[in-house]
């Protein structure tokens, strides 16, 4: 479990996400519309607008034209080809940015995030810009408004007319409510799905449904639309570059900042960001400043209206975002090509070292791949789970919906189980550990479908092995109570080690659905069944480490780390594709093919975290399968 982190801020970081701290050369010249944006700018994202750096991305397995999105500028009405009337004039880096929050500088509050973003891009030929400005205002019409701000022309067009919505369907007419290829998929399997009613009987539909008594004191239901409606735009032709947004106090808010603070290309965390080693190769390069994000979270949660599906992001905690403000200065990402595919980095920088918490180099790190077998679907790893529960328990201290969750956690375990997680099972969990999907015959899946050749396993390392047995055998004791003699608990011998089996009878045979067993001194797995067992102990024919996919999913991340997070999307698609396949009607066969094509393509998904004195670190790889040359 990962050291906690505010959801709330998480999900911000994601859009304003981070990366690396390998020392490097700096970059000979910042990005253009850095120097016009303030040191103060919360978060930005920075695009690559160069044609040949988006042209690598077709080396590999490319979508067919009739599925490519086509690229539409944020804020600009769709009659805008990016191609024909932008790139012309356009320069290196493209930024979309928030503007500083209220409190920072004069200006208005923010309370939204689409009231605080800008588009902000530099122009490299005013000739082609200006014929672009033209066909805006063709397309849009001439602004309601033109005029100076503080020496900087601003340009003004409010919202469009809303259409008129759209002529209700009638619940006779052809309606297409569930795609064919997905009804197809799931027809089979679960047929309850497919024949539940989707839409009422006639007869229902036609009754007149009771009126409700308006209540007075009820507050007005959200409006579902309101993210959709037209928005205004405003742009701001400021020196070598414009800014766009969708109301002009946000551009007079930049304006404003622009004149009273030196520029973000002079602020030393965004030169951190700048010093990256693949700066200069970054599709897209992202920086946040931590305690500028978290005042502009505070302001919008204030002012945010309920959640209209009844659940959004947990409250915003001023606790929590002061310790974060504390813990951490700011954040940034890249994202770039490399041989094998896509690959990104994200840091969230420390303010000041942490070196107790950095990934400790270990001579034996990331031993238990070599007892996963080499054909693993899915694996997640990491070490010292003892650890990170304690990290979880601390970092929960001051957020009461964390706490709740923690104790019902502690509360299933125990129904569930009959063991205290704290007292039984957790201090022993010291060692490395993983949780894995492999191919197998038997056990508990295949027992419920002849096809379903799936193993489920997980493996714990531990220095304390009496302890861990004990908590196995009050398990055993427990289960065999509750089952009232339904499931046996069965001790055997595999390949001479000792393991023991959880057996109920299916018409009048036993099947094993569970089984517990060590492969070595100090290395406990638990599996769906004693054949699934068979093919983890005492180690697996090819183990993971060793695998081609593997080692070229993980090779390019940083070492030491904490683990791995990987799919071998070939090996997965294949058992699913087998699993559901048959079922499909021959119908759907061009559909199928093009998502194999398509689903094809990526190879493997991998993921792993680390921690220097100065940075937590994730690293994520897509390996993507190349365009096959025509001879």
């Amino acid at each position: 479990m990962l050291r906690c982190i505010s959801v709330s801020f998480s999900v911000a970081m994601t859009v304003l996400s981070s990366c690396a701290i390998v020392r490097a050369m700096p970059q000979p010249s910042p990005p253009a519309v850095t120097t016009v944006l303030p040191d103060n700018t919360p978060g930005l994202v920075l695009v690559n607008a160069k044609p040949a750096a988006w042209a690598e991305v077709e080396r590999f397995n490319a979508l067919p034209d009739y599925l490519r999105v086509p690229f539409k500028v944020p804020f600009l009405p769709d009659a805008i080809s990016f191609p024909q009337d932008i790139q012309p004039w356009l320069g290196d880096e493209v930024a979309i940015a928030l503007v500083p929050t209220a409190g920072s500088i004069a200006g208005s509050v923010l309370q939204t995030l689409d009231a605080s973003a800008i588009l902000l891009a530099p122009i490299t030929d005013r000739d082609r810009f200006d014929a672009f400005l033209r066909k805006l205002k063709a397309t849009r019409g001439q602004p309601e408004i033109e005029r100076e701000y503080k020496g900087v022309m601003l340009l003004q067009w409010s919202p469009p007319a809303e259409e008129k919505p759209s002529k209700p369907v009638e619940p006779d007419s052809t309606q297409r409510n569930i795609p064919q290829p997905l009804l197809a998929l799931t027809a089979h399997r679960l047929p309850g799905l497919v024949q539940s009613k989707v839409v009422k009987p006639k007869s229902a539909l036609s009754e007149t449904p009771p009126i409700a008594t308006p209540d007075d004191d009820a507050e007005p239901a959200p409006d579902l639309t309101d993210d959709l409606k037209p928005r205004g735009l405003a742009i701001a032709l400021l020196p070598g570059n414009v800014a766009v947004a969708t109301q002009a106090d946000t551009l007079e808010d930049l304006i404003d900042a622009r004149a009273e603070r030196e520029p973000l290309a002079q602020s030393p965390l965004f030169q951190r960001t700048l010093q990256h080693p693949q700066a200069g190769r970054s599709l897209m390069t992202s920086y946040g400043e931590v305690s500028a994000i978290a005042k502009f979270l505070w302001a919008i949660a204030k002012n945010a209206p309920p959640s209209t599906f009844g659940f959004g992001l947990p409250p915003l905690n001023e606790k929590q975002l002061a310790a974060l403000t504390k813990l951490y200065s700011s954040a940034d990402s890249h994202v770039w090509l490399q041989p094998e595919g896509i690959h990104s980095q994200v840091n969230f920088y420390y303010t000041t070292p942490q070196p107790d918490l950095a990934t400790r180099i270990l001579p034996d790190a990331n031993q238990i791949l070599t007892r996963l077998p080499a054909a693993t679907y899915l694996s997640a790893s990491s070490r010292n789970f003892k650890q990170q529960w304690q990290d979880s328990l601390a970092s929960a201290q001051d957020d009461l919906a964390s706490q709740i969750a923690i104790a019902s956690l502690r509360n299933s375990f125990r129904t569930a189980t009959g063991l205290d997680p704290e007292k039984d099972v957790i201090p022993w969990m010291d060692g490395e550990y993983a949780f894995f999907f492999f191919p197998t015959t038997g056990g508990l899946f295949n027992s419920i479908y002849p096809k379903f050749n799936l193993g489920v396993g997980l493996m714990v390392q531990t220095s304390d092995r009496p302890a861990a047995e004990a908590a196995l055998k009050k398990l055993d004791q427990f289960v065999k109570k509750e089952a009232k003699g339904e499931v046996t608990i069965v001790p055997q011998r595999l390949k001479g080690q000792p393991i023991v089996s959880w057996e109920a009878k299916e018409r009048g045979k036993p099947i094993s659905f569970l089984s517990h067993g060590w492969v070595d001194a100090k290395t406990l797995v638990i599996t769906t069944g004693a054949k699934p067992m068979a093919d983890l102990a005492p180690k697996p024919y090819l183990p993971l480490h060793l695998n081609h996919t593997f080692q070229t999913a993980t090779a390019s991340f940083p070492m030491p780390n904490e683990g791995y997070f990987y799919v071998n999307m070939g090996a997965t698609l294949s058992f699913f594709y087998n699993l559901l396949l048959p079922s499909v009607p021959t119908t759907e066969t061009q559909f199928v093919r093009e998502f194999q094509r398509l689903a094809g393509s990526v190879r493997s998904v991998s993921t792993s975290n680390s921690t220097t004195a100065e940075a937590q670190r994730v690293d994520s790889l897509w390996v993507l399968a190349p365009v096959k040359q025509s001879k």
